[in-house]
């Protein structure tokens, strides 16, 4: 059923707190285990940059296959040049 301009009602929360707990134990044990990264830049959370590094592969293959023709014509005119062919 569609309602407009009603707001349901929103669910109880729940809050549970331990018997036992020692909240300066855990801020001596998060300060003594601090992990830290040898090397930060091979640990990317994300692979953009391989993705970026592909998609301008293929964008140059895409131009080499167009444009074959001219480009290698163009290196062995170059090539014959230097060689004297």
């Amino acid at each position: 059923m569609l309602t407009i301009g009603r707001r349901q009602a929103k669910p109880r929360g729940y809050h549970y707190e331990p018997r036992f707990h020692d909240p300066e134990a855990d801020k001596r044990r998060r300060r003594s285990v601090r992990i830290q990264r040898t090397n930060a830049s091979t640990f990317r959370k994300t692979k953009q940059p391989q993705f970026i590094a592909i998609g301008l592969g293929l964008v140059l293959a895409l131009y080499l296959y167009i444009n074959a023709d001219a480009v290698f014509g163009r290196a062995v005119a170059g090539v014959s040049a230097l060689f004297g062919g």
